[in-house]
């Protein structure tokens, strides 16, 4: 609910975003956590919800007010998410083995989700700019 009372949807159409991320992020994910069916779309929500929230926060921060510790939250959140799969997925032999070249980007590892980060942000940053 504070992501309604900081970005109330009844004035713009764009404030339903923050809105429905966050409930996303509060009652969906926690909950597919909890089965093994459902980890991988709990995984894939929570990096995706985590990307869009950094990127709509940062322009937030830089046309409004910064708001650079809520950044730090979601991360924190993704982390916590990035772990969770991990130790419910991965043994720990092969969790230990770093894979190198186009397999560290790949799903699911670490750099799958900065290739997303800087791709989304080149996006809504040529949107911002383009549609004006």
């Amino acid at each position: 609910m504070l992501h309604f009372r900081v970005h109330p949807a009844t004035k713009v159409l764009y404030g339903y975003v923050p809105m429905v991320c966050g409930m996303i992020s509060a009652i969906l994910i926690p909950l597919f956590f909890c089965f093994r069916k459902t980890l991988h779309l709990a995984y894939i929500l929570n990096g995706f919800t985590a990307i869009v929230g950094t990127i709509t926060m940062a322009h937030f921060g830089i046309v409004k007010m910064p708001i650079i510790p809520d950044i730090f939250l979601v991360w924190g959140k993704f982390f916590v998410g990035y772990v969770i799969f991990n130790l419910a997925l991965r043994d720990v032999e092969t969790a230990a083995v770093k894979p190198k070249g186009v397999m560290a980007i790949r799903y699911p590892n670490l750099g799958f989700w900065f290739v997303h980060l800087f791709t989304l942000s080149v996006v809504y940053y040529l949107g911002q700019l383009l549609w004006r």
